[in-house]
C-alpha cells in the first residue's frame, strides 16, 4: 500500500533529519520523492479538474501525472510517544541541584526551551529522535526533590534516559 506523507518542517536540520530517515527506510521500503509539483486538491469534480489540468500541460508531462484518492489515516493518536520518569531525592540545595543538572545537560547537548511556575522544559536530538525533558525542583526538609519526565518516540527515551541516569547518579544519588 501506497502513503502520501506531507510533512511541515520548521527548519532545514529538520528537513535533513527526515531526509536520513527515508535513506534509512531505502532497504525496508519503495521510499520515492515526487519531483515535479504535490498538491492536495478537495473537489467533487475531480474529472473536471483534470481535464483543465491536462490542457495545461506537454504531451510528455501529462502522461508523468500520478493521481491518487487519499482517505486521511490518523498516526498521531495511533502511536503514542514513549513516556518515562526518573525521581531523585538530593541532600544538596536546590541552586546546587539546578546547576549540577545544567552542567549535564550542556555536556549531553540537551538544549532549554521553555518554562512555567513549576518546570522547566528542554529537549534533545539524537540519532534515535528527539526526546522532551520536564525538569521539576523542590525544595524538601532534607535536601531537594528532582523529577524528570521523558518524552518522545521509538528508542529515544530509553536511549537518553539512561545516558542521563548515569551522569546523575553521584550528585543525585542513584
Amino acid at each position: 500500500m501506497k502513503y502520501l506523507f506531507i510533512v511541515d518542517y520548521e527548519d532545514d536540520a529538520e528537513r535533513k533529519r527526515i531526509d536520513y530517515l527515508l535513506e534509512k527506510w531505502r532497504e525496508r521500503a519503495r521510499v520515492s520523492k515526487p519531483k515535479g509539483l504535490t498538491f492536495v486538491i478537495e473537489t467533487e469534480e475531480i474529472n473536471g479538474f483534470a481535464e483543465e489540468l491536462f490542457s495545461k500541460l506537454n504531451p510528455e508531462s501529462s502522461g508523468k501525472v500520478e493521481v491518487f484518492a487519499l482517505h486521511e489515516k490518523d498516526l498521531q493518536s495511533k502511536i503514542q510517544p514513549n513516556k518515562l520518569v526518573i525521581e531523585y531525592q538530593s541532600e544538596e540545595s536546590p541552586e546546587t541541584v539546578k546547576k549540577f543538572l545544567e552542567y549535564v545537560f550542556s555536556k549531553n547537548n540537551i538544549r532549554y526551551y521553555s518554562s512555567d511556575i513549576k518546570s522547566m522544559k528542554y529537549f534533545t536530538l539524537t540519532r534515535k529522535g528527539r526526546v522532551d525533558i520536564e525538569v521539576i525542583i523542590e525544595p524538601r526538609k532534607n535536601g531537594t526533590w528532582v523529577k524528570l519526565l521523558f518524552s518522545g518516540y521509538g528508542e529515544a527515551v530509553e536511549y537518553v534516559s539512561e545516558k542521563l541516569k548515569e551522569d546523575l547518579g553521584p550528585l543525585l544519588g542513584v
